[in-house]
């Protein structure tokens, strides 16, 4: 699942929704969200990540986030979510 563009107040229920729809699918062992195109990203929009990481570690589905920009990035450093979250480079390394 690409994100494009800002990540926030006004956008995050969209991300919430689509994951939901995703994880309540039959079979689902990964979700990869892939940040390479976000170009901001507030609180609300992190805890859309965050809330989504819970859920599926609950259901068992590994939950990968492909890296952002540098912005993006920091602010998952600064949250020391890079250090509970599976971050990758690239989709292909999955």
């Amino acid at each position: 699942m690409a994100i494009r563009g800002e990540l926030d107040l006004a956008t995050a229920a969209q991300l919430d929704a689509e994951l939901a729809r995703v994880a309540d699918r039959d079979g689902v062992e990964r979700v990869v969200v892939d940040l390479r195109e976000l170009v901001f990203l507030d609180s609300t929009g992190l805890e859309s990540i965050v809330r989504f990481d819970a859920t599926a570690r609950t259901q068992g589905i590994d939950l990968a986030v492909v890296r952002g920009p540098r912005a993006v990035e920091r602010l998952f450093a600064v949250m020391q979510l890079d250090q509970r979250l599976r971050i990758v480079d690239d989709p292909a390394q999955l």
